[in-house]
């Protein structure tokens, strides 16, 4: 398949067991001896409104020195997580601001500390909602883009895996989400960081907002496999823009090993077999011809 690098999430869940078993070191063994890179997720600690700066802070950094005892002497170990999809915050609105700048600094200080050289990643998303029909904030592509200037001038955030559409909808083209691409990419590197995209294999099949909002009310969300041809166009346009390409959707949707249907996205082992074996069949015609 290609991947060069696996992005971990709920690691909280697979603590060491009490008779040595441990699922994550063993993922790292294997990226190991395959020359691959591991990034782990960091526990979020608490939110805006409802834990302190200081709390969050604590329980990350704490959080931080467990993993790399467990982790950190393995050659695939290559960095952090923050796992914080926030909304897009007003503009003036400067006590949430100052919350997450404070809290991640202190966070990606100390994964520096701990791990020299290792990358802090977050992966957030923009909003295409320009008449805010959902309630949240709606941004231009400038105004997202300066705040995540601002907030990795002030972290230290390494590297910004920046969602191709944070709704997830199908009907949105790549000329309504370039501007966001192109304007945080700029961002991003006038701040030092690395500008990743986060292309995902997994939408929303919905042809309008109508539809949507019909199947949102309803709590059941049509998920699907992006179409193949979709996902390439996808991938290729992301080439263009990116320092690297990162993946949401291939464990919900695509993973060839699934016995039962995914309980969250509705995915059968039929369909996760088959979007697999569309995307090797890409990837086998693009990269080893």
């Amino acid at each position: 398949m290609g991947f060069r690098l696996l992005w971990l999430l709920n690691t909280d869940a697979f603590p060491p067991a009490e008779n040595g078993a441990n699922v994550i070191d063993t993922i790292y063994r294997i990226a190991d001896a395959q020359n691959m890179k591991v990034i782990i997720d960091l526990p979020q600690g608490g939110w805006y409104g409802k834990a302190s700066a200081e709390d969050v802070i604590a329980k990350v950094t704490q959080a931080a020195q467990v993993l790399h005892r467990r982790y950190g002497r393995h050659a695939s170990f290559y960095g952090w997580y923050l796992n914080y999809e926030i909304n897009p915050i007003r503009p003036g609105d400067v006590q949430e601001s100052a919350y997450w700048r404070r809290a991640w600094k202190a966070i990606a200080d100390q994964c520096h500390r701990l791990a020299p050289g290792s990358v802090v990643t977050i992966s957030p998303f923009f909003l295409l909602d320009d008449t805010s029909r959902r309630g949240f904030v709606y941004l231009t592509p400038e105004q997202y883009a300066n705040w995540w200037h601002n907030t990795l001038k002030e972290t230290g955030i390494d590297v910004l895996m920046l969602q191709d559409s944070g709704e997830h909808l199908a009907f949105f083209t790549l000329e309504q989400r370039e501007p966001f691409w192109r304007a945080v990419a700029q961002a991003t590197r006038a701040a030092g960081s690395q500008f990743w995209l986060n292309v995902e294999s997994g939408e929303a099949d919905v042809k309008d907002w109508d539809e949507y909002l019909k199947f949102e009310a309803q709590q059941r969300i049509p998920w699907r496999f992006t179409p193949m041809p979709w996902l390439e166009q996808k991938l290729q346009r992301a080439a263009q823009y990116s320092d690297g390409i990162v993946n949401w959707g291939y464990f919900p949707l695509m993973d060839p090993h699934r016995s039962r249907v995914d309980a969250d996205f509705g995915s059968t082992p039929e369909q996760a077999r088959a979007a697999y074996e569309a995307y090797k069949s890409y990837y086998e015609k693009t990269m080893l011809r």
